[in-house]
C-alpha cells in the first residue's frame, strides 16, 4: 500500500468511525473495505476497475480505470477530507443529509 499521510489516516479515522458507530457497517465490512483500499493505492496499474466503463455521453463509454496510483490516493484523499470535514462539524447523521 502507499504510505498515506497522517491527515489522510486523521480523515479515514474519522469517516471510519462514524460509520461503525452508527451501525451502517460492521467491523468485518470495514476489515474488507480496507483491504480494498490498500489494493487501490498500491503503485501500479488500476486492478479494482479494469475492464469496466463509465458512459460520458450517449453511445460514448471510457475505461473506468484510474491507471496513475498517485491520482487515486488523490481522489480517496479529497473524499476522506470532505466526508471527515462533515462528520466533524455536522455529526455523521446530519453530515448525510
Amino acid at each position: 500500500m502507499a504510505t498515506v499521510t497522517r491527515q489522510f489516516k486523521d480523515d479515514f479515522d474519522t469517516w471510519a468511525a462514524a460509520r461503525l458507530n452508527s451501525g451502517d457497517w460492521t467491523p468485518a465490512e470495514m476489515e474488507e473495505f480496507k483491504d480494498m483500499l490498500r489494493r487501490d493505492l498500491a503503485p501500479g496499474p488500476d486492478l479494482q476497475r479494469q475492464g469496466l466503463t463509465v458512459s460520458i455521453a450517449p453511445g460514448v463509454e471510457v475505461s473506468a480505470a484510474i491507471d496513475d496510483h498517485e491520482q487515486r490516493y488523490r481522489l480517496w484523499a479529497d473524499y476522506f477530507a470532505t466526508e471527515a470535514e462533515a462528520v466533524r462539524t455536522l455529526g455523521f447523521r446530519e453530515a448525510r443529509r
